[in-house]
């Protein structure tokens, strides 16, 4: 789907964060390929590729088995290759401004894990993870508190960092 290649080539977390959300609204119209088809206008014959990347998204999801929660292996893949991007770039004495935004956001980071129950995998699980929270509280129109805004602040601020530095190295390669 274009909205989808565009948001991967643009901004990794953009498009993990959009694929979720596809994820979320698949579960939501209760795999009814018709109701996506209908919100998506994938009914025209133009849309037919467009119709297609639904279907092959949709069959992926019933085949992995996450009806009912979880997102697919290759986004699990994609968090998992960011976190590994993560530990690379803080081991690299070059990259000063990144450790300071991944140490800005780190203590809202540890929050997140620990109220996680120690479920989600790694850093970067939990800044996607509660950006997505964020993200749905906003779509709720839920009031945020001062402080965790800020929070999130530090924390989208530090993947917008990590963002640039995976487009850099995907230019590279």
């Amino acid at each position: 789907m274009h909205i989808a290649k565009q948001k991967r080539s643009e901004n990794i977390i953009e498009y993990v964060l959009y694929m979720w959300q596809l994820e979320d609204f698949i579960r939501a119209c209760n795999f009814d390929f018709e109701k996506i088809a209908v919100h998506y206008n994938l009914n025209d014959s133009s849309q037919y590729e467009a119709r297609q990347w639904f279907q092959a998204f949709v069959s992926a999801m019933k085949h992995e088995g996450i009806e009912q929660s979880g997102h697919l292996m290759q986004l699990k893949e994609l968090v998992q290759e960011l976190s590994d991007i993560n530990i690379t770039l803080l081991k690299n004495p070059e990259e000063v401004k990144y450790k300071e935004a991944f140490n800005a956001a780190m203590p809202h980071i540890a929050e997140i894990i620990e109220k996680s129950n120690n479920t989600l995998k790694n850093e970067i699980d939990a800044c996607i993870t509660a950006v997505y929270g964020l993200l749905l509280l906003r779509l709720k129109q839920q009031k945020i508190s001062e402080e965790s805004e800020a929070a999130f602040a530090t924390i989208t601020h530090f993947l917008a960092f990590l963002a640039f530095k995976y487009k850099k190295l995907s230019m590279c390669q």
